[in-house]
């Protein structure tokens, strides 16, 4: 049976930032009211994570103020959940009991979603909502919650280039078939429109980084700028091969029942098909 839960600090956030705002209280003062009222760290694992979080709170609060109005109007639609989470188990086939909290919590405009595993073998997925909700966004993290539970996979595993690449373009397609838009892909996701100008040369680029699992190189391909100096290639590169295993007989399901060990095989050898697929249509150009 499935048991989703769903959660948010939206009015402990609102009566921190109440207080801190009528006091015109310094750095400091400000982070004990946040700790006292609010107090959620998205810096969970982070040695420095205090430090990080005091940081975090100088960097985003004199943007709170154009994100109120939003922010106060904020309730989980748990009827459009639900119907998200039921259509992503349609796409992809999966009937595998779904145990997942969702929390929905107030960033500092530059804070990803993440997904954490529970002690009772449960997903909690962490959502921001200090910026304008875009439903494709969030069922692109549903969509990663739902293969870590198909898949009983501690998001901790999950380290490598190849295998965000690979969960990265499973999220993407995913979502764009459930929460499709007609907003098209490159205004959602500006990286991607970028990332088109040169796809050959970001694909070339991090081949060599397939297996690397260090945490700057994570956070280059992802947040920073790769190889090729593009945001997200990571992203890109999971949709363009995602795309040609599509092209290529695969169908989702299929893609999200591969075992953990092949993965970076098959986006070793995906991503090396793409390349000379590029090369060939290049030379006919």
């Amino acid at each position: 049976m499935d048991a989703i839960k769903i959660s948010h600090y939206k009015n402990e956030f609102l009566t921190f930032y109440e207080q801190a705002s009528n006091l015109n209280a310094d750095p400091e003062e400000r982070f004990y009211i946040w700790k006292q009222h609010y107090g959620f760290n998205p810096f969970r694992k982070e040695e420095q994570r205090e430090q990080l979080a005091k940081e975090m709170l100088i960097q985003a609060f004199p943007k709170y103020e154009e994100a109120l109005c939003h922010i106060r109007d904020f309730e989980p639609d748990e009827e459009a959940i639900y119907h998200y989470v039921s259509c992503i188990r349609e796409q992809l086939r999966t009937f595998e009991p779904m145990h997942l909290n969702v929390v929905f919590f107030i960033g500092d405009f530059d804070t990803d979603p993440f997904i954490e595993k529970e002690d009772n073998e449960s997903y909690t997925l962490y959502f921001p909502i200090e910026k304008e909700w875009r439903p494709i966004y969030f069922v692109n993290e549903l969509v990663k919650a739902v293969y870590l539970n198909q898949s009983k996979i501690h998001p901790s595993q999950l380290v490598n280039i190849a295998f965000v690449i690979f969960l990265e373009g499973l999220a993407l397609h995913t979502a764009n078939l459930v929460a499709a838009s007609d907003t098209s892909r490159t205004s959602l996701y500006p990286w991607m429109s970028k990332c088109q100008l040169e796809p050959t040369r970001i694909m070339m680029n991090i081949f060599p980084h397939l297996r690397r699992s260090d945490y700057k190189a994570i956070y280059s391909f992802t947040k920073g700028t790769g190889a090729s100096g593009y945001q997200n290639e990571a992203g890109f590169v999971g949709w363009c091969v995602v795309e040609h295993l599509l092209r290529r007989g695969y169908t989702l399901p299929e893609l999200l029942l591969i075992p953990e060990e092949r993965v970076i095989t098959l986006i070793e050898k995906s991503l090396y098909q793409v390349m000379e697929e590029s090369k060939y249509i290049q030379s006919q150009e």
